[in-house]
């Protein structure tokens, strides 16, 4: 199964590489791989998280879009993925909404089965009317969306609707948010530089 997550990992970032950036037209450069040790002190695993729920319905719609063959890749592998949230949030910083309504699946990084320190991704869900708070974090970021009906917030600026296709670029320390409405997202989140998930901080605490 690591050959099969390691060409899913593949695939994911040579589309990233292949889709310029939604504000700015731009192509995202990617860094060589860099391995480094395994660890799991920045995720916190549960196969019970209540976005799970929403994962069926967010892979459909991901299968009905423009990167349906990274959504398949993705479905095959997925049982063989464990899935996590930052152990930092709690209700207090990050709203039990948000506990509830969100899940990540690393794939490449100190807690995925691929260890590498750079660049490290894994795969996002968000259950239907959630909202992620403006956050912040010194790694460039990207979010490639494999499903419709997605917001996105930079900078605390207006809400922009993103579709499946789209890549998003956070740079450093710029605040973002993103918020579905009445369908799930399924997107491959990376960092593209080396940092630590526990450093994430919410800008209104």
């Amino acid at each position: 199964m690591i050959e099969q997550i390691e060409k899913l990992v593949d695939l994911a970032w040579q589309t990233v590489a292949a889709t310029p950036d939604f504000l700015t037209g731009k192509p995202v450069a990617l860094p060589p791989r860099i391995p480094t040790e395994p660890g799991i002190n920045e995720s916190r695993f549960s196969d019970n998280f209540p976005a799970l729920q929403s994962l069926a319905d967010a892979v459909k719609l991901a299968n009905e879009n423009s990167l349906s063959a990274l959504a398949s890749a993705f479905a095959a592998v997925e049982p063989s993925l464990r899935w996590s949230q930052n152990p930092t949030y709690t209700e207090e910083n990050a709203g039990r909404a948000l506990l509830d309504g969100y899940a990540y699946a690393p794939c490449s990084g100190p807690d995925g089965p691929i260890h590498c320190a750079v660049p490290r991704g894994g795969f996002m869900l968000m259950g239907p009317n959630v909202t992620y708070p403006p956050h912040n974090h010194a790694p460039r970021e990207i979010y490639l969306i494999l499903t419709p009906g997605t917001q996105w917030q930079l900078d605390h600026s207006e809400w922009f609707d993103v579709n499946a296709g789209d890549l998003i670029l956070h740079e450093p320390w710029v605040a973002h948010s993103m918020r579905t409405t009445d369908k799930p997202m399924l997107a491959f989140a990376g960092w593209i530089e080396a940092g630590d998930r526990l450093s994430i901080g919410f800008n209104d605490q």
